[in-house]
């Protein structure tokens, strides 16, 4: 779930980190990360590894509304300060999209995206992702994150997908709405974030096997992470599977 902390919980401290490929043009954004109105949070994830299996996460950081009085769409930021995939090799780059749920006086969903670069073996993502919106109705909002899609590039894995679903409904934002915005933008569609079929909720999670190139050899294994058994083709008139250290058993 997610816990709120308290508002303001950052105070007034700044921290301010460059966002790659958020600004016009490509050009580099900035943001100073620690906003007063911004609270905390952590969420519990489920989080599905392409086709290898499914691991337990923890996103850590906060999200930031631009105000309660909006005469534009404005930048709605969601800063991750931990979000470890407990990868067992290092990642070159990363870029990711999460789902922001809206509920309460309105009901609708916006994106945030952005990338980051390296990560090292079994160290955590960190970075911002940032979308425009434009509340349109006065009153309470409840901002959710609905669903991280994060793609991971890797010199060993290759290109690696991840979808993180929160576990159950946690709420990352109450957003008091006083001046909606009354005029029209080119908003581009938003489909609503879609888990895999790998999905299923109080699903048993499959840890992941992870198959590196040129790693592929029988018993190689890494702790938390396991490789397949290695079966050899049935022995003798009568078949029987043959495992090494096992008796081989003919039929008849």
């Amino acid at each position: 779930m997610i816990r709120l902390t308290g508002r303001g919980a950052a105070a007034v401290t700044t921290a301010v980190l460059a966002v790659s490929g958020l600004g016009a043009a490509g050009q580099t954004s900035a943001r100073a990360q620690t906003n007063p109105r911004a609270a905390t949070l952590s969420a519990d994830l489920t989080c599905n590894i392409g086709d290898l299996g499914q691991t337990a996460a923890v996103l850590d950081g906060w999200l930031t509304p631009p105000g309660n009085s909006y005469d534009a769409p404005a930048r709605f930021w969601l800063h991750i300060s931990n979000l470890n995939l407990q990868a067992p090799f290092p990642i070159d780059s990363w870029n990711g999209t999460a789902w922001v749920d809206v509920s309460g006086t309105e009901n609708t969903t916006f994106q945030v995206s952005g990338s980051g670069g390296a990560v090292p073996e079994q160290g955590a993502l960190t970075g911002d992702l940032a979308g425009d919106w434009a509340p349109a109705v006065a009153g309470t909002h409840f901002l959710r994150v609905g669903g991280i899609e994060v793609t991971v590039n890797s010199a060993q894995a290759g290109t690696v997908v991840v979808q993180c679903v929160p576990n159950g409904r946690p709420r990352a934002e109450v957003l008091q709405v006083a001046a909606p915005y009354r005029g029209s933008w080119a908003r581009p569609p938003v489909r609503g974030f879609r888990p895999g079929p790998w999905y299923r909720p109080g699903m048993i999670l499959h840890r992941p096997v992870w198959d590196r190139p040129g790693w592929q050899r029988p018993g190689w294994h890494r702790p938390g992470w396991h490789s397949p058994p290695v079966y050899h083709r049935p022995v003798g008139p009568g078949g029987g599977w043959h495992r090494p250290g096992f008796p081989i058993h003919h039929g008849g």
